[in-house]
Order: C-alpha cells, then sequence, then structure tokens
C-alpha cells in the first residue's frame, strides 16, 4: 500500500492527517482512529511524511503571503488571499487576523464570492 492509498483510506475512515515538524504526523479526529489505522500510519509513517510534505510547503507559504500582507497594511486587521486554483473543487481562501493567527478555508468553487468573504471580514471589524 503506498502513501496515497493510506491517505485515500484514512480519508474514507473520516481521518485527516497533517504533517508537523520534521518528522511528526497528526491524525485527526482521533475518536475515528482504529487500532489497525495507527498500525499502518506506523508502518508507513516515512511515506505518509513525503507525502504530505508538499502540501504542508504550500501552506506555510500562503501563510507568509498572508502575513507580509498583512504587515504591509498595518491600518488593517484582517487580509486574505484567495488561490481559485488550489482545486477542482474549492478556491482556497488564507486569511490572517493581525495578533489573533491564520487559517485556511476551503470554499466550494459553485458558492465562491471573494466579495462576500471580504464583506464578511469588514463587518466582523464591527
Amino acid at each position: 500500500m503506498g502513501a496515497s492509498d493510506l491517505i485515500g483510506r484514512l480519508a474514507l475512515a473520516g481521518v485527516r492527517l497533517a504533517r508537523i515538524g520534521e518528522d511528526r504526523i497528526a491524525a485527526e479526529p482521533r475518536e475515528a482512529l482504529t487500532e489497525e489505522l495507527r498500525e499502518l500510519i506506523r508502518q508507513h509513517k516515512a511515506e505518509l511524511l513525503s507525502a504530505l510534505e508538499p502540501a504542508d510547503r504550500g501552506r506555510e507559504l500562503r501563510r507568509q503571503r498572508v502575513l507580509a500582507k498583512l504587515k504591509a497594511e498595518p491600518d488593517k486587521q484582517r487580509v486574505a488571499i484567495f488561490d481559485p486554483d488550489f482545486d477542482r473543487d474549492f478556491v482556497l481562501c488564507t486569511l490572517a487576523i493581525r495578533d489573533v493567527g491564520t487559517c485556511e478555508l476551503r470554499i466550494p468553487r459553485d458558492r465562491y464570492d471573494p466579495w462576500l468573504v471580504l464583506e464578511a471580514m469588514a463587518r466582523a471589524k464591527q
């Protein structure tokens, strides 16, 4: 079983993986993990870490971009960048809130309206 097969099997079980640092993997939600799935993750850890690396690198690059944009606009509390090419079915919105943190939102493409997101951000300031 390759890493992509295992990631797919975990996804069918409702488990999401994320790379933490150089050599750790987070699997959530923990309640969905069976002992069999835990063992598969242990057995294929190196392959999973390699498979998860590109996604993490892109996430970190987007996070750095949105934080740079926030720094460049000191009058704003919130900024967002959108990646319409992220996925066939989703648009990715990376959001930074000053002195709070960052997050990513996967917005279904058929419901995507960047102006609505920006309007919601403006309303949140009130």
